[in-house]
């Protein structure tokens, strides 16, 4: 469920949109309906999901949620209960990390976004500094909720941060679905975050001699991702919080 910090930055980057704020916004997994509940204030025709009556989000439900569609038992692993093209923006915060499957949850989300229209996402940022320096360290990044252990049963792993978002799988995905990352944004960070800036050379030598790989195959697909891997956000923020715009992109390979 988002904080408040993520909330603002998800409605500042959705007022920026073309259209604002006459926009069909989806809130999928829209848990207590906080940011349904900014966006409709604005002016906004939204919509949201729920997946379970019982879900362990719902604690402290907003008035929002009787005033709006929303849609009950809707399971993110499975299509969709909407029409292709349906929203002008579909969100989905803090949702991605808790399902099994990247590719089939952002088919799915991509294709309920009309042409030129918009996809939201936010995460837990796998690629912040701390983060990277601890799996330099201890072959573990450091993950926000994500302390899966055996006592958790099969039915409850929706709960936890069991499938942390890599970018560059997610950068390649959102491109195979016809919508392009156009903008990250800044949530936050941990003032000791700010200890690693003297380690910014290295990192983006090293990053951009990891990258070589992605140029090789896709040169134009190569230098993208190593834009956003060196991109401030993706370096600080606690939170990787996403925009992508879909539309036709032609994809170019290079053998």
């Amino acid at each position: 469920m988002p904080n408040q910090i993520i909330i603002t930055k998800v409605v500042d980057t959705i007022s920026s949109l073309a259209g604002w704020p006459s926009l069909r916004i989806l809130d999928l997994s829209c848990g207590e309906g906080a940011l349904l509940e900014c966006l409709h204030r604005k002016g906004c025709q939204v919509e949201g999901t729920h997946y379970r009556d019982d879900d362990y989000i719902l604690k402290r439900p907003r008035e929002i949620l009787s005033q709006v569609p929303i849609r009950q038992n809707v399971d993110l692993t499975r299509p969709l209960p909407f029409e292709d093209g349906q929203f002008d923006v579909v969100i989905a915060t803090e949702v991605i990390e808790h399902l099994p499957n990247h590719s089939a949850f952002l088919a799915e989300a991509t294709r309920i976004v009309k042409n030129h229209g918009h996809l939201i996402l936010t995460t837990p940022n796998l690629h912040r500094v701390q983060s990277r320096f601890r799996f330099a360290l201890t072959g573990q990044h450091e993950l926000r909720s994500a302390r899966l252990g055996w006592n958790i049963p099969p039915e409850d792993l929706y709960t936890t941060h069991h499938n942390p978002v890599y970018f560059p799988v997610l950068h390649t995905l959102l491109y195979h679905y016809n919508i392009r990352v156009i903008r990250t944004c800044f949530s936050k960070c941990n003032m000791a975050a700010f200890l690693f800036l003297p380690l910014l050379p290295l990192i983006w030598i090293a990053t951009t001699v990891e990258s070589r790989h992605s140029i090789k195959r896709s040169r134009q697909g190569g230098l993208n991702l190593l834009r956003w891997l060196i991109d401030f956000n993706n370096l600080f923020s606690d939170h990787l919080i996403v925009c992508a715009k879909k539309g036709e992109h032609r994809l170019v390979r290079t053998l």
